[in-house]
């Protein structure tokens, strides 16, 4: 319970900076995929580390909107170098349902906030424990959900890419395992043994089986 307010007290405190923080500039290393976006917004914010109480900054993501969907790039650092990631679009149609600002306990009213989990991208962290993650995806696409894995019922992924909250979650697979990284790099329970065993954000994986959601970022609509 501790760790929730926490975090809600982080995500208010995000929303109270959102304007200035999507004042940064891309430092012309963005993916691609970003850089054929017609982007008619763009915010880059911290990204923190949810695993330490003090929420260190360890990165950042840029998020791209226009009228069709939602383009990101999410770049971090300190991870352990050969291990396997994955990064999560958390989608909050209904940010004005949420209460104070949106945040865990809010998937307890999953339809009133409109709420969807989706694979957004993956990669393997590299020699010097970093990471560059880029996804994009288009509203009323609901191919990558997870909402019924989680209970929240049938998929409905982003129905206005321009009005809603998006958080960005990096996820730990673990160390790559030979034969096993595609599916480590792009799907939730890949390489784990009990894909629920760490709650979000309490511990970090250092082993082969163990996942846990570990680092995240905050795009509040403008």
């Amino acid at each position: 319970m501790k760790h929730l307010i926490r975090i809600s007290l982080l995500i208010v405190l995000l929303i109270a900076i959102a304007c200035d923080s999507g004042t940064n500039v891309d430092d012309g290393s963005t993916d691609l995929l970003i850089a054929n976006a017609k982007t008619t917004s763009k915010q880059t914010v911290d990204v923190f580390d949810g695993t330490d109480e003090e929420f260190p900054i360890v990165g950042t993501s840029t998020l791209h909107r226009n009228a069709n969907g939602i383009t990101m790039n999410f770049k971090a650092e300190g991870l352990d170098k050969g291990y396997t990631y994955t990064v999560w679009w958390v989608i909050w149609n209904f940010p004005e349902n949420c209460f104070e600002g949106c945040d865990d306990p809010d998937f307890a009213t999953p339809d009133a906030v409109g709420v969807d989990v989706l694979y957004a991208g993956g990669n393997v962290a590299g020699n010097a424990g970093k990471i560059a993650i880029s996804g994009h995806l288009n509203e009323e696409d609901t191919s990558g959900s997870i909402r019924e894995l989680f209970g929240l019922g049938v998929p409905i992924g982003l129905l206005d890419a321009e009005s809603a909250e998006v958080h960005l979650v990096l996820r730990s697979h673990g160390p790559a395992i030979p034969g096993m990284v595609n599916e480590q790099i792009s799907s939730y329970e890949g390489g784990c043994t009990d894909p629920f065993a760490f709650p979000p954000f309490t511990e970090v994986p250092d082993a082969v089986g163990e996942c846990g959601d570990i680092y995240f970022s905050v795009h509040i609509a403008e």
